[in-house]
């Protein structure tokens, strides 16, 4: 084989290697995140604090949240969990809004705020 072939070859291949770096985390991540949403335990979450990472996630900004979660059983306690904002809550959810999330059962620290149920609570409530 000419030299350009292997040349060819070889950057086809550095090329596919660094995309699978690049791109394997973000579909486990988005697996795991799918997992949760169909298997997670539902409870509500109060946000205390949110904050743009500067990173966005198909046109979402990625957003760091303090939450405090309230489990249905109770039990409280608060976690620090990043995830994308989609457009429509962006200008509502704030600091004191409640928010449905999904909470891993066997590692309550993990949760995934729940988009597709949330609904934002009518002002003077």
């Amino acid at each position: 084989m000419s030299t350009g072939i292997w040349m060819s070859l070889a950057i086809t291949g550095g090329t596919m290697l660094i995309l699978a770096c690049v791109g394997l985390p973000f579909l486990i991540i988005a697996r795991n995140g799918q997992r949760l949403m169909a298997t997670g335990i539902p409870a509500q979450a109060v946000v205390q604090s949110m904050a743009d990472t500067g990173v966005t996630v198909n046109g979402q900004p990625l957003v760091s949240f303090v939450l405090g979660v309230r489990m249905p059983d109770g039990q409280a306690y608060q976690v620090t969990h990043r995830q994308s904002l989609p457009r429509i809550p962006m200008g509502v959810v704030a600091p004191g809004a409640t928010v449905p999330v999904k909470v891993d059962p066997q590692r309550r620290d993990r949760v995934r705020i729940d988009w597709a149920s949330w609904r934002p609570m009518p002002y003077g409530v």
